[in-house]
């Protein structure tokens, strides 16, 4: 794991990277947010291309692909109505057209990125990061993945690391083990039972990280634990986990981005046209 403080940092690590022969692939939302809080939120476009150019020759980048949001996961909000419901929208005049002229400066930025970009209505930044990952890290030497989303650990293997733009951080399994003390499998099932409150999906009542954590490490992966269900202990958080089945089964639905892929991305407007499309462009 490697600390990244400024941009000189980030060059440095090209000699480190070997040959240019990395996919790079872009949380384009994600990125943008670095600006919503600066004074040009409304006109960061030469910022946005430039950092994007920077993230490509530090990572020695053969090619780059940058995903967006297109509305919330029509997938995920058939599975739970109240998805996302709990992200605070802004009310006030102001910050309405704060936000109205940030994301028209986004949309514009969109139209003129000269690198292979993507988004489609109803489906998530994320479902697509994790098509490419899928579909195209094998055939790179390492796959970088620029998001600060947690979500996407579950994708880290020895070929694919993240870099979090706000922390500067390099995220790697190692650092999964280091921090979480856990593989990208055992991090994905602490999620299911702790759930997510950004994205409004609930945990099992009772289940926090550090228990999450605890069972995670003990049974791995979602189907061994579900199979040793009902757990016997007097404790409430574990008599809520023996009758949370079918939350967990719906909450590994909604988070596991890979086994549910093609789901999530046929479920948006354009339906499976979007599955084909991908599938001959990659």
């Amino acid at each position: 794991m490697t600390d990244i403080k400024g941009w000189n940092d980030l060059a440095a690590v090209q000699d480190q990277l070997g040959e240019k022969n990395n996919l790079l692939i872009i949380d384009g939302n994600n990125l943008a947010y670095r600006w919503i809080q600066r004074k040009n939120y409304n006109h960061f476009e030469e910022d946005y291309h430039r950092t994007i150019e920077s993230l490509g020759k530090s990572y020695k980048a053969d090619k780059i692909i940058i995903c967006f949001d297109f509305g919330k996961s029509y997938y995920r909000i058939e599975l739970a109505d109240g998805y996302k419901s709990t992200r605070k929208k802004p009310k006030d005049e102001d910050e309405l057209k704060k936000y109205q002229e940030f994301f028209d400066c986004l949309n514009a930025i969109y139209e003129d990125l000269p690198y292979d970009k993507h988004k489609y209505r109803g489906v998530e930044a994320d479902d697509l990061m994790t098509f490419f990952t899928i579909k195209l890290s094998g055939n790179y030497e390492h796959t970088w993945i620029i998001s600060s989303d947690r979500d996407l650990y579950q994708l880290l293997k020895d070929n694919v690391s993240i870099f979090n733009i706000f922390s500067r951080r390099e995220v790697n399994t190692d650092y999964l083990l280091e921090n979480f003390g856990t593989t990208p499998s055992e991090y994905l099932l602490s999620r299911y039972l702790e759930g997510d409150k950004s994205d409004a999906i609930d945990g099992v009542p009772g289940i926090g990280p550090k228990r999450a954590q605890t069972l995670a490490l003990k049974y791995h992966e979602l189907e061994p634990l579900l199979k040793a269900l009902p757990l016997k202990g007097r404790s409430q958080y574990i008599k809520n986990l023996n009758q949370s089945k079918e939350l967990l089964l719906r909450n590994e639905r909604m988070i596991n981005l890979t086994k549910y892929n093609r789901q999530a991305i046929e479920a948006g407007k354009e339906g499976n046209e979007v599955w084909k499309g991908l599938n001959q462009y990659v």
